[in-house]
């Protein structure tokens, strides 16, 4: 019995004592124990303990071969990137997702392609040749002005039901998340959210869907032998956009979507726009995040004081913002941004992987905290032992 592709878990019944030691063993409950083991492959997760559990080694793990061809038997073409649109612009996402696509697109041959979506949207096809996209897919019509999820996910699942792309990758961003999953779920395929890195196996020529799993414990490896297409979302600061070049061009297809019908159970009533501070942690350079240790608002705003001096960033850790100390807009982490700036300065956070799984992408970063060891000064490329509330007194006053 297998649940993926990669390993198989296998029962021999023959030389099987029933001591149901196996059962015991299994802390997901993927074991249910009758006459024999009976493993839920769903709950499964190949972790391996029932095998070294098993006294008569009825249970081993054993590779199963790769599949080098997925079963669907429709040709697949492309590598589509969907452009994510704000306010008439395109979404900073959009131009890190066409950067990977062109490395992807390198070891697979086969084209870079975006899908734009909405209405009067076409000059932006320019802008995405510029940034790599060697065919651009239009579906404009005046039902997609305002975004409602249902119609977009409609629109796109047709086309790609039409073309068959190889493989589709979206932002996970607010609209992203939801859209995608709506996707895979039209176009009946798997969809890995919130990748890190994305790879393809030279064998097999499959992508391989890599994220965090088990709270950051471990990174999952994913993979879609069998539909298509191979589905992932990926945050926002996490791949790294190649330079514009405005001499680019690229095929700009205008399909035809006249006959389309919008989902007639929504209508929007109104809309209106949240009114924002204006910072964006993606474009920040220097950003002071602020964690558990530090212990009330007056630090909080001190330590604001100072970052302006620097023109910096206040964010936060998750347990920052839990305790009221940074707005929830502003977290980074596992549960929030992924950031990339010049300078990562962590005050009060110990470093645990839910929260430095959104840093990676920093350059320098300098850890500040009173427990000399805390994690985070294993990733640090400068580290000061000390309490927030002495740190922050101290660089206000220029006496470090």
């Amino acid at each position: 019995m297998t649940n993926d592709n990669t390993f198989a878990l296998q029962f021999n019944k023959d030389i099987c004592t029933q001591c149901g030691i196996c059962a015991d063993s299994c802390t997901f409950g993927a074991i249910q124990f009758n006459e024999y083991p009976e493993i839920d492959i769903n709950n499964c997760r190949l972790c391996g303990t029932c095998v070294q559990a098993c006294p008569a080694t009825a249970l081993t793990m054993k590779e199963a071969p790769k599949q080098t061809t997925p079963t669907c038997l429709t040709p697949t073409h492309g590598i589509w990137v969907l452009a994510e649109t704000q306010d008439g612009t395109l979404a900073p996402v959009c131009k890190e997702l066409l950067g990977k696509a062109q490395e992807l697109s390198q070891k697979l041959n086969q084209k870079v392609e975006a899908i734009l979506v909405g209405n009067n949207i076409k000059h932006l096809a320019s802008e995405l040749a510029a940034y790599g996209a060697q065919r651009i897919h239009l579906l404009e019509s005046e039902t997609l002005e305002t975004y409602i999820e249902e119609n977009y996910a409609r629109v796109i699942a047709d086309l790609a039901e039409a073309l068959h792309p190889e493989i589709l990758l979206v932002g996970a961003t607010t609209k992203g998340r939801g859209l995608s999953a709506r996707l895979a779920s039209l176009l009946k395929t798997g969809l890995t959210a919130d990748c890190t890195e994305l790879n393809i196996d030279p064998e097999t020529r499959l992508l391989h869907q890599i994220r965090p799993a088990f709270g950051g414990n471990l990174m999952a490896t994913i993979i879609t032998p069998d539909r298509r297409p191979q589905m992932a979302s990926v945050r926002p600061g996490i791949m790294q956009a190649i330079e514009a070049d405005f001499n680019k061009t690229g095929e700009i297809i205008q399909h035809d979507i006249s006959d389309f019908v919008a989902d007639k159970r929504i209508h929007r009533i109104s809309e209106s726009k949240e009114q924002s501070n204006g910072i964006s942690l993606n474009n920040s350079r220097i950003i002071v995040s602020v964690g558990r240790g530090v212990k009330n608002p007056e630090t909080v705003r001190q330590i604001r004081q100072w970052a302006q001096q620097i023109g910096a960033v206040v964010a936060g850790s998750r347990a920052a913002v839990e305790a009221g100390l940074i707005e929830p807009q502003m977290q980074i982490g596992q549960t929030g941004h992924v950031v990339s700036p010049d300078i990562y300065i962590a005050i009060g956070i110990s470093g645990q992987i839910q929260h430095t799984s959104g840093i990676g992408g920093a350059k320098k970063i300098i850890a500040i905290n009173s427990d000399a060891s805390a994690p985070i000064f294993n990733i640090a490329d400068y580290g000061w032992v000390i309490t927030a509330e002495e740190a922050v007194k101290r660089l206000l006053t220029n006496t470090i």
